[in-house]
């Protein structure tokens, strides 16, 4: 029985899962769940995963079309705003900028960490901030001066070292600074009944499903504290609808078909959602 990389606890196989997400590979990757934290973890990791980040996994849209997705997605600075209102601000992982140009925007000094060379000049170009090109950032986080907020929306699962990545955060952050982390819930209700079609498994870019319990403690021993812990937020909600909808489509499925299971995943998870909101059961949590 291999031991899990997170803690060394006995971890047997959990389930084994193609690229049901994006289908770009016929791989069988293996997942197994340590019995002792609870974790998630894929076995079999590709040694290259650039091939499974095409081109097309990033948007480049202009600054206007920021601030349209920024207002769709405004629950995040809602989460943030109670323990940070300005300052400096390091987003691990920002994508093609959603939150960043929230952030930018309500006056926070803005740098991105982002694997994508392309993405990172975009951001620059685009939005004035400073963005490091790396896929380990832990080692520029230990190059850059203290944050007041740290931001990694849902990042933590596609790291290879997640533990090296908080440990890193924690020690950059100033006193009293906060980390904010959200990433999808490996003790969801739809984990639990979908299991291998969780689209949240998302193989192989998710290597680690980190239980809440398990990142609290991690946290802790950092020096941190959970000050508020959430699997109900907007983007939750979101993520439970868009849970049972993937969970009955197949990658380049036609388009009448996944607009059937469109309607029928939207169905499900409105039949569910009174389920889905109570505790810790929903697709995905903030902390």
């Amino acid at each position: 029985m291999s031991a899990c990389p997170l803690c060394g606890g006995a971890s047997p196989v959990a389930l084994r899962t193609r690229d049901r997400n994006r289908g770009l590979s016929d791989v069988v990757f293996t997942y197994r769940r340590c019995v002792a934290c609870g974790t998630l973890w894929l076995e079999n990791v590709p040694a290259d995963l650039a091939p499974y980040y095409p081109d097309d996994y990033y948007a480049r849209p202009d600054r206007a079309r920021l601030r349209e997705l920024g207002a769709a997605e405004s629950y995040r600075m809602a989460l943030l705003a109670p323990y940070a209102t300005g300052g400096r601000l390091t987003e691990i992982g920002p994508g093609f900028g959603i939150f960043a140009v929230q952030a930018v925007d309500a006056g926070f000094d803005v740098t991105v960490i982002e694997m994508d060379r392309a993405m990172c000049e975009h951001l620059e170009a685009t939005l004035g901030v400073r963005a490091v090109c790396t896929d380990e950032p832990e080692r520029a986080l230990a190059d850059l001066p203290p944050s007041g907020a740290i931001v990694m929306w849902h990042v933590l699962e596609h790291l290879r070292d997640p533990w090296a990545a908080l440990d890193a955060a924690a020690a950059n952050l100033e006193p009293g600074g906060t980390l904010l982390i959200a990433v999808p819930n490996p003790e969801a209700l739809g984990a639990r009944v979908l299991g291998a079609r969780w689209p949240h498994i998302d193989a192989p870019r998710h290597l680690f499903l980190i239980p809440a319990r398990t990142l609290a403690e991690r946290a802790r021993r950092a020096g941190l504290h959970a000050v508020h812990l959430t699997a109900d937020d907007p983007g939750a909600r979101h993520w439970n609808a868009f849970a049972w909808h993937y969970a009955l489509r197949r990658p380049q499925s036609r388009w009448i078909t996944h607009r059937l299971a469109q309607a029928a995943g939207t169905a499900i998870a409105a039949v569910l959602a009174p389920v889905e909101r109570r505790g810790l059961r929903g697709a995905a949590y903030t902390m």
